[in-house]
Protein backbone atom coordinates (compact mmCIF):
# COMPACT_ATOMS: atom_id res chain seq x y z
CA UNK A 1 0.00 0.00 0.00
CA UNK A 2 1.55 3.44 -1.23
CA UNK A 3 2.29 5.47 1.53
CA UNK A 4 0.14 8.99 1.71
CA UNK A 5 1.71 12.48 1.01
CA UNK A 6 3.48 13.57 3.93
CA UNK A 7 3.64 17.85 4.17
CA UNK A 8 6.93 19.40 5.29
CA UNK A 9 6.76 23.32 6.36
CA UNK A 10 10.23 23.99 6.06
CA UNK A 11 10.94 27.48 7.82
CA UNK A 12 13.47 30.26 7.91
CA UNK A 13 12.73 31.52 11.39
CA UNK A 14 14.83 35.26 10.56
CA UNK A 15 13.08 36.10 7.64
CA UNK A 16 9.82 38.81 8.27
CA UNK A 17 11.92 40.02 11.51
CA UNK A 18 10.65 36.80 13.61
CA UNK A 19 7.37 36.99 12.73
CA UNK A 20 7.60 33.28 11.12
CA UNK A 21 6.57 31.89 14.68
CA UNK A 22 3.34 33.64 14.98
CA UNK A 23 2.13 32.34 11.23
CA UNK A 24 3.53 28.80 12.03
CA UNK A 25 1.55 28.75 15.63
CA UNK A 26 -1.79 30.88 14.28
CA UNK A 27 -1.93 29.58 10.69
CA UNK A 28 0.00 26.67 9.72
CA UNK A 29 -0.61 24.38 12.24
CA UNK A 30 -4.53 24.72 12.45
CA UNK A 31 -4.90 24.48 8.83
CA UNK A 32 -2.88 21.06 8.82
CA UNK A 33 -5.11 19.90 11.90
CA UNK A 34 -8.14 20.67 9.97
CA UNK A 35 -7.13 19.08 6.98
CA UNK A 36 -5.95 16.10 8.79
CA UNK A 37 -2.81 15.74 6.82
CA UNK A 38 0.41 14.16 8.19
CA UNK A 39 3.08 17.23 8.79
CA UNK A 40 6.33 18.03 10.01
CA UNK A 41 7.36 21.51 10.25
CA UNK A 42 10.90 21.78 10.37
CA UNK A 43 13.27 25.32 11.55
CA UNK A 44 16.54 25.63 9.18
CA UNK A 45 19.34 25.92 12.09
CA UNK A 46 21.84 27.80 8.53
CA UNK A 47 22.54 28.52 5.06
CA UNK A 48 22.34 25.44 3.52
CA UNK A 49 20.50 23.38 6.11
CA UNK A 50 17.18 23.86 4.31
CA UNK A 51 18.92 21.96 1.46
CA UNK A 52 20.18 19.78 3.45
CA UNK A 53 17.16 18.55 5.32
CA UNK A 54 15.21 18.10 1.76
CA UNK A 55 17.48 16.55 0.12
CA UNK A 56 17.89 13.62 2.75
CA UNK A 57 14.08 13.66 3.52
CA UNK A 58 13.15 13.07 -0.29
CA UNK A 59 16.33 10.30 -0.65
CA UNK A 60 13.78 8.29 1.44
CA UNK A 61 11.41 7.88 -1.42
CA UNK A 62 8.14 8.40 0.29
CA UNK A 63 5.68 11.12 -1.15
CA UNK A 64 6.39 14.39 -0.11
CA UNK A 65 5.81 17.73 -0.23
CA UNK A 66 8.26 20.77 0.92
CA UNK A 67 6.22 24.16 1.65
CA UNK A 68 9.22 26.94 1.20
CA UNK A 69 7.76 29.16 4.09
CA UNK A 70 10.51 32.05 4.28
CA UNK A 71 11.85 34.60 1.32
CA UNK A 72 14.26 34.04 -2.12
CA UNK A 73 16.00 32.33 -0.26
CA UNK A 74 14.58 29.61 1.29
CA UNK A 75 12.56 28.61 -2.12
CA UNK A 76 16.19 28.53 -3.15
CA UNK A 77 17.08 25.80 -0.67
CA UNK A 78 13.52 24.22 -1.06
CA UNK A 79 14.17 24.04 -4.95
CA UNK A 80 18.14 22.84 -4.69
CA UNK A 81 17.17 20.37 -2.21
CA UNK A 82 14.20 18.63 -4.11
CA UNK A 83 15.99 19.01 -7.96
CA UNK A 84 15.90 15.49 -8.74
CA UNK A 85 13.49 13.08 -7.11
CA UNK A 86 10.07 12.63 -8.56
CA UNK A 87 8.49 11.68 -5.25
CA UNK A 88 8.99 15.32 -4.07
CA UNK A 89 6.80 18.32 -4.67
CA UNK A 90 7.64 22.16 -3.87
CA UNK A 91 5.34 24.50 -2.78
CA UNK A 92 5.85 28.80 -1.49
CA UNK A 93 4.45 30.26 1.58
CA UNK A 94 5.65 34.00 0.45
CA UNK A 95 6.69 35.21 3.72
CA UNK A 96 10.36 37.23 2.78
CA UNK A 97 10.44 41.08 1.01
CA UNK A 98 10.74 39.35 -3.12
CA UNK A 99 8.18 36.87 -3.55
CA UNK A 100 8.69 37.06 -7.22
CA UNK A 101 8.00 33.75 -8.06
CA UNK A 102 4.23 33.40 -7.11
CA UNK A 103 3.31 36.80 -8.94
CA UNK A 104 2.34 34.73 -12.03
CA UNK A 105 -0.26 32.59 -10.07
CA UNK A 106 -2.26 35.27 -8.15
CA UNK A 107 -2.23 37.38 -5.28
CA UNK A 108 0.21 36.53 -1.89
CA UNK A 109 -3.25 35.65 -0.10
CA UNK A 110 -3.85 32.98 -2.06
CA UNK A 111 -0.31 31.74 -0.83
CA UNK A 112 -0.76 32.24 2.69
CA UNK A 113 -3.69 29.92 2.91
CA UNK A 114 -2.07 27.28 4.01
CA UNK A 115 -5.50 25.09 3.52
CA UNK A 116 -5.65 25.92 0.04
CA UNK A 117 -2.12 25.01 -0.54
CA UNK A 118 -2.78 21.68 0.70
CA UNK A 119 -5.80 21.32 -1.25
CA UNK A 120 -3.48 22.66 -4.04
CA UNK A 121 -2.81 21.34 -8.04
CA UNK A 122 0.58 19.86 -8.27
CA UNK A 123 2.26 20.12 -11.59
CA UNK A 124 5.44 19.53 -13.54
CA UNK A 125 7.50 22.94 -14.59
CA UNK A 126 10.55 23.40 -15.68
CA UNK A 127 13.54 24.74 -14.31
CA UNK A 128 17.14 26.18 -15.26
CA UNK A 129 20.24 24.52 -14.73
CA UNK A 130 23.23 27.29 -13.58
CA UNK A 131 26.59 25.68 -13.63
CA UNK A 132 25.59 23.76 -10.50
CA UNK A 133 22.98 25.06 -9.03
CA UNK A 134 19.10 24.59 -9.88
CA UNK A 135 17.08 28.08 -10.18
CA UNK A 136 13.22 28.00 -10.18
CA UNK A 137 12.54 31.72 -12.05
CA UNK A 138 15.77 32.94 -13.65
CA UNK A 139 19.56 33.61 -13.43
CA UNK A 140 21.71 36.65 -14.81
CA UNK A 141 25.12 38.17 -15.06
CA UNK A 142 25.67 41.59 -15.51
CA UNK A 143 23.95 45.05 -13.91
CA UNK A 144 20.57 43.29 -12.36
CA UNK A 145 22.72 40.74 -10.66
CA UNK A 146 25.43 43.55 -8.81
CA UNK A 147 22.37 45.18 -7.94
CA UNK A 148 20.77 42.04 -6.16
CA UNK A 149 24.23 41.58 -4.44
CA UNK A 150 24.30 45.15 -2.64
CA UNK A 151 20.85 45.15 -2.15
CA UNK A 152 21.69 43.68 0.85
CA UNK A 153 23.99 46.33 2.58
CA UNK A 154 20.99 48.93 1.30
CA UNK A 155 18.63 47.09 3.63
CA UNK A 156 20.96 48.25 6.82
CA UNK A 157 19.84 51.98 6.01
CA UNK A 158 17.35 53.40 7.96
CA UNK A 159 13.94 52.46 6.56
CA UNK A 160 15.04 50.63 3.74
CA UNK A 161 13.23 47.14 2.80
CA UNK A 162 11.59 45.11 0.28
CA UNK A 163 11.52 46.76 -3.24
CA UNK A 164 13.34 49.84 -1.85
CA UNK A 165 16.45 47.97 -1.38
CA UNK A 166 16.36 46.58 -4.84
CA UNK A 167 16.12 49.90 -6.54
CA UNK A 168 18.43 51.55 -4.15
CA UNK A 169 21.06 48.89 -5.30
CA UNK A 170 19.87 49.55 -8.98
CA UNK A 171 20.24 52.84 -8.50
CA UNK A 172 24.31 52.14 -7.00
CA UNK A 173 25.39 49.83 -9.81
CA UNK A 174 23.90 52.52 -12.62
CA UNK A 175 26.75 54.09 -12.09
CA UNK A 176 29.33 51.47 -12.43
CA UNK A 177 28.17 48.13 -13.13
CA UNK A 178 26.69 48.67 -17.06
CA UNK A 179 29.60 48.59 -19.30
CA UNK A 180 30.14 44.62 -19.48
CA UNK A 181 31.96 43.19 -22.44
CA UNK A 182 30.27 39.89 -23.34
CA UNK A 183 30.78 36.41 -25.32
CA UNK A 184 27.12 34.93 -25.21
CA UNK A 185 26.17 31.55 -26.73
CA UNK A 186 21.80 30.93 -27.61
CA UNK A 187 21.76 27.36 -28.68
CA UNK A 188 24.94 27.62 -30.49
CA UNK A 189 24.31 31.39 -31.64
CA UNK A 190 26.79 33.63 -30.71
CA UNK A 191 26.60 37.31 -30.10
CA UNK A 192 29.50 39.53 -28.35
CA UNK A 193 29.41 43.26 -27.68
CA UNK A 194 28.84 45.05 -24.99
CA UNK A 195 25.97 44.24 -22.12
CA UNK A 196 23.73 46.13 -19.62
CA UNK A 197 22.58 42.39 -18.33
CA UNK A 198 21.84 39.35 -19.66
CA UNK A 199 18.93 36.86 -18.05
CA UNK A 200 17.32 33.72 -18.58
CA UNK A 201 14.28 33.43 -17.24
CA UNK A 202 11.46 30.56 -16.58
CA UNK A 203 8.99 33.28 -15.35
CA UNK A 204 8.66 36.91 -15.67
CA UNK A 205 9.42 38.57 -12.47
CA UNK A 206 12.46 39.18 -9.99
CA UNK A 207 14.21 41.98 -8.28
CA UNK A 208 11.15 42.58 -6.44
CA UNK A 209 8.38 42.98 -8.66
CA UNK A 210 11.05 43.65 -11.74
CA UNK A 211 9.11 42.62 -15.15
CA UNK A 212 12.11 41.60 -17.11
CA UNK A 213 10.56 38.55 -19.03
CA UNK A 214 7.06 39.52 -19.77
CA UNK A 215 5.84 36.54 -21.84
CA UNK A 216 7.69 33.63 -20.15
CA UNK A 217 5.65 30.45 -18.84
CA UNK A 218 6.93 28.18 -16.31
CA UNK A 219 5.59 24.69 -18.41
CA UNK A 220 6.21 26.30 -22.07
CA UNK A 221 9.89 23.94 -22.55
CA UNK A 222 11.38 27.51 -23.59
CA UNK A 223 13.76 29.50 -21.88
CA UNK A 224 12.99 33.19 -22.37
CA UNK A 225 16.40 35.32 -22.52
CA UNK A 226 16.69 39.11 -22.75
CA UNK A 227 20.18 40.54 -23.54
CA UNK A 228 20.55 44.57 -22.80
CA UNK A 229 22.86 45.81 -24.79
CA UNK A 230 24.96 48.85 -24.08
CA UNK A 231 24.53 51.36 -27.05
CA UNK A 232 22.40 53.83 -25.36
CA UNK A 233 22.83 57.54 -23.40
CA UNK A 234 23.01 57.12 -19.71
CA UNK A 235 19.89 59.19 -19.54
CA UNK A 236 17.89 56.89 -21.70
CA UNK A 237 19.00 53.69 -19.74
CA UNK A 238 18.19 55.63 -16.15
CA UNK A 239 14.69 56.04 -17.63
CA UNK A 240 14.24 52.55 -18.42
CA UNK A 241 16.38 50.80 -15.78
CA UNK A 242 14.95 53.01 -12.68
CA UNK A 243 11.78 54.48 -13.60
CA UNK A 244 9.74 52.08 -16.41
CA UNK A 245 11.52 49.12 -14.96
CA UNK A 246 10.70 49.68 -11.41
CA UNK A 247 7.49 50.43 -12.31
CA UNK A 248 6.24 46.81 -13.32
CA UNK A 249 6.48 48.14 -16.47
CA UNK A 250 7.90 46.38 -19.85
CA UNK A 251 9.73 49.19 -21.58
CA UNK A 252 13.23 47.10 -22.34
CA UNK A 253 11.63 44.71 -24.28
CA UNK A 254 10.19 46.92 -26.86
CA UNK A 255 13.44 49.37 -27.57
CA UNK A 256 16.15 48.36 -30.07
CA UNK A 257 18.70 48.19 -27.30
CA UNK A 258 16.83 44.87 -26.38
CA UNK A 259 17.20 41.68 -27.94
CA UNK A 260 13.96 39.26 -26.94
CA UNK A 261 15.18 35.09 -27.81
CA UNK A 262 13.98 32.05 -26.45
CA UNK A 263 16.04 28.86 -26.55
CA UNK A 264 17.15 25.91 -24.37
CA UNK A 265 20.55 27.37 -23.57
CA UNK A 266 22.48 30.26 -22.71
CA UNK A 267 26.24 30.27 -21.89
CA UNK A 268 27.55 34.16 -20.77
CA UNK A 269 31.60 34.86 -20.38
CA UNK A 270 32.43 37.96 -18.93
CA UNK A 271 36.15 39.21 -20.49
CA UNK A 272 37.01 41.19 -17.50
CA UNK A 273 39.98 39.71 -15.43
CA UNK A 274 37.76 40.02 -12.40
CA UNK A 275 34.64 38.11 -12.18
CA UNK A 276 31.48 39.36 -12.71
CA UNK A 277 28.38 38.68 -10.22
CA UNK A 278 25.55 36.01 -10.84
CA UNK A 279 21.66 36.19 -9.29
CA UNK A 280 20.65 33.04 -9.24
CA UNK A 281 17.19 33.29 -7.80
CA UNK A 282 18.79 35.65 -5.04
CA UNK A 283 21.70 34.71 -4.41
CA UNK A 284 24.24 35.60 -6.01
CA UNK A 285 28.30 34.61 -6.71
CA UNK A 286 31.36 35.56 -8.77
CA UNK A 287 32.08 33.58 -11.84
CA UNK A 288 33.08 34.57 -15.17
CA UNK A 289 31.26 32.00 -16.95
CA UNK A 290 27.72 31.00 -16.31
CA UNK A 291 26.01 27.82 -18.61
CA UNK A 292 22.10 28.03 -17.69
CA UNK A 293 20.56 24.94 -19.48
CA UNK A 294 16.38 24.54 -19.54
CA UNK A 295 15.43 21.36 -17.95
CA UNK A 296 12.13 20.32 -18.93
CA UNK A 297 9.87 19.10 -16.14
CA UNK A 298 12.16 19.48 -14.30
CA UNK A 299 10.23 20.13 -10.52
CA UNK A 300 6.77 19.43 -9.51
CA UNK A 301 5.09 22.62 -8.15
CA UNK A 302 1.76 23.23 -6.04
CA UNK A 303 -0.47 25.86 -8.09
CA UNK A 304 -2.61 26.33 -4.45
CA UNK A 305 -6.48 26.09 -4.86
CA UNK A 306 -7.64 29.55 -5.08
CA UNK A 307 -5.27 30.42 -7.73
CA UNK A 308 -6.72 31.32 -10.86
CA UNK A 309 -3.36 30.20 -13.38
CA UNK A 310 -5.34 27.51 -14.91
CA UNK A 311 -8.10 29.32 -15.88
CA UNK A 312 -5.95 32.54 -16.99
CA UNK A 313 -3.85 30.04 -19.52
CA UNK A 314 -7.39 28.85 -21.30
CA UNK A 315 -8.78 31.91 -22.11
CA UNK A 316 -5.44 33.80 -22.83
CA UNK A 317 -5.00 36.17 -20.36
CA UNK A 318 -1.97 33.98 -19.42
CA UNK A 319 0.04 33.39 -22.67
CA UNK A 320 3.71 32.86 -23.75
CA UNK A 321 3.24 34.67 -26.87
CA UNK A 322 5.64 37.52 -27.70
CA UNK A 323 4.12 41.26 -28.51
CA UNK A 324 6.90 43.15 -28.84
CA UNK A 325 5.68 46.68 -29.96
CA UNK A 326 8.00 48.62 -31.90
CA UNK A 327 5.57 51.94 -32.02
CA UNK A 328 4.94 51.92 -27.73
CA UNK A 329 8.31 53.45 -27.04
CA UNK A 330 8.48 55.83 -30.46
CA UNK A 331 9.07 58.87 -28.41
CA UNK A 332 11.62 57.57 -25.95
CA UNK A 333 13.59 56.24 -29.06
CA UNK A 334 13.74 59.38 -30.50
CA UNK A 335 15.14 61.28 -27.59
CA UNK A 336 18.39 59.65 -28.76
Amino acid sequence: MAKALKHYFVVNPTAGKGLRATFVKDTIVPACEKTGVDYEVYYTKAAGDGIRFVKETAEKGDPCRFYACGGDGTLYEVVNGAYGYKNAEVAVVPLGSGNDWTRLFGELDIFLDIEGQINGKAIPIDCLKCNDEIAINQASMGFDADACAVQGQMKKLPGVAGHLSYYLGGLYCLFSKVNNKYHITVDGKEYDGKYVFAVGCNSRWYGSGIKVAPFAMPDDHLMDIVLMKKDMPWIMMFFIMMFDWQNNEDTHVHTTHCEYIRGKQLIIHDNKETNNHTNIDGECHRTNDLQIDLIEDGLTFVVPAGSNYFADKENGTLSNEIKIDEKKYKFRRNLI
